[in-house]
C-alpha cells in the first residue's frame, strides 16, 4: 500500500477503478471529504505525525498498489524512461503522458520508485489513469518486434522540426546528466533532438519529454 494526500489527488482516486484501504479527514477542515461515508476523521495533530508533508493537507488516502494488466506492447504509443532518478521529474512525466494520451510508461529498474511520496504528490493523481511499469532494459527491448519505432532523445539527432513521429512507438528518454545509456543505443530506429536556440547546457527532462511528448501526439494524428 501507498499514501496519497490531498484534495486533488483522492478526488482522482475515487473517480478511478482502483481499490484503496482508508480514507482520512481532518475531523475540523472544510474539506468536503468529510461528509463521504467511510471517511475516519482524526484531528489536525493526528494528521501531522502520519502526514509526509510539512503542511499536511486535510485528507490523505491509504491505496492498494496499483495493478495494471501488462498490454502488448508493440501496439500504441508509450514512454521508455531510462534511469530517471528524481521522483519530481517521474510524476511530472507521469502527468504528462497522461495529458497527450500516452498508453503508458515503462521505467527501467534502476528508476525512482513509483510509490515514493514525491512522486505520488507531482503526478497529481494521473496515476490512477496512466499505467507505469518496470522492466530490465535490455529485456524489455530485446521482447519488442522489430518494426516498432524506437525514437531516442539525443543531443545529436534530426530536430523535431524535421522529424514526423509515427502513430505508434517507444519514445525513449534518458537520464538528465547521462542520456540514454550507450547500450540501449542499439535498439533505436530513430534519434531525435530539440533544437536549442539560447546557451543552457540543458533542458530539465520532464521538460523536455513534455515537448517531445506534444510533438508525438499530434504529430501522429496528422
Amino acid at each position: 500500500m501507498f499514501i496519497a494526500e490531498g484534495g486533488k489527488i483522492v478526488s482522482e482516486l475515487l473517480d478511478s477503478q482502483h481499490s484503496f484501504q482508508s480514507i482520512y479527514c481532518v475531523n475540523d477542515s472544510e474539506d468536503s471529504f468529510r461528509e463521504m461515508e467511510g471517511c475516519e476523521l482524526i484531528s489536525a495533530k493526528e494528521m501531522k505525525m502520519i502526514s509526509s508533508m510539512k503542511n499536511p493537507p486535510g485528507v490523505m488516502a491509504i491505496i492498494d498498489f496499483l495493478l495494471w494488466p501488462t498490454p502488448d506492447f508493440n501496439k500504441g504509443r508509450y514512454l521508455f524512461l531510462d534511469r530517471i532518478n528524481n521522483p519530481g521529474n517521474l510524476g511530472t512525466i507521469i502527468r504528462i503522458a497522461d495529458w497527450f494520451g500516452f498508453d503508458g510508461l515503462i521505467c527501467s529498474e534502476n528508476s525512482v520508485d513509483l510509490y515514493n511520496p514525491k512522486t505520488i504528490q507531482s503526478a497529481m493523481g494521473s496515476v490512477f489513469h496512466t499505467p507505469v511499469f518496470y522492466s530490465e532494459s535490455k529485456d524489455f527491448f530485446e521482447k519488442l518486434n522489430p518494426d516498432v519505432q524506437v525514437i531516442g532523445a539525443v543531443l545529436d539527432g534530426t530536430s523535431i522540426e524535421n522529424f514526423h513521429f509515427p502513430e505508434n512507438g517507444i519514445l525513449l528518454i534518458g537520464s538528465e546528466s547521462h542520456g540514454i545509456d550507450s547500450h540501449l543505443d542499439k535498439y533505436l530506429n530513430n534519434r531525435v533532438m530539440i533544437p536549442r536556440i539560447g546557451s543552457a547546457e540543458s533542458l530539465n527532462v520532464a521538460v523536455a519529454t513534455g515537448i517531445l511528448a506534444r510533438e508525438f501526439a499530434l504529430s501522429s494524428k496528422d
